[in-house]
């Protein structure tokens, strides 16, 4: 079966219902309307499709995952999915928070310590991520050129 996808960068939408498929259909037509090669072929099956995924690409970073005796953990701490490694990293980021939890009686100073030692991990492959979709989806016409010369290029 053929699959196609169509990544842009945008304003965020307000209100966006993630139900409203036409809505999400429209907001891809209206990114792509005017452009030439085989996107409107593409634009065509989009249309006709019966099937479609419609989704942000977003990132919050927190300058605490731990607040007293609660904390995040897996993607909600950390995560880069956008590249995978998401699993990986929840399974060693609960083996961090294991072990310090049963290091220290003190549950506070535990999930400091997690945060410590588990973040070392995750912040290159956060800056990865980042990097990753800075070329994907730029934000500067050169970005952009860069990008399709590189699509271009690579084979």
């Amino acid at each position: 079966s053929a699959l196609a996808a169509f990544i842009f960068r945008g304003p965020p939408i307000a209100g966006l219902d993630y139900r409203d498929t036409a809505r999400h259909r429209q907001i891809v037509l209206d990114a792509y309307a005017g452009l030439g090669w085989q996107v409107p072929a593409l634009l065509d099956t989009l249309k006709a499709a019966d099937e479609f995924y419609f989704d942000a690409v977003s990132a919050v970073r927190l300058p605490s995952w731990s607040r007293e005796r609660i904390t995040l953990v897996g993607d909600a701490a950390s995560c880069v999915s956008l590249l995978g490694d998401g699993s990986s990293l929840a399974i060693a980021g609960a083996r961090t928070l294991a072990e310090a939890l049963a290091g220290n009686r003190d549950v506070a100073a535990a999930l400091r310590t997690y945060e410590h030692r588990h973040r070392k991990l995750v912040a290159p492959k956060q800056r990865s991520v980042r990097a990753a979709a800075g070329f994907l989806v730029p934000k500067t016409r050169l970005g952009l050129g860069a990008r399709n010369l590189a699509a271009r290029v690579l084979p």
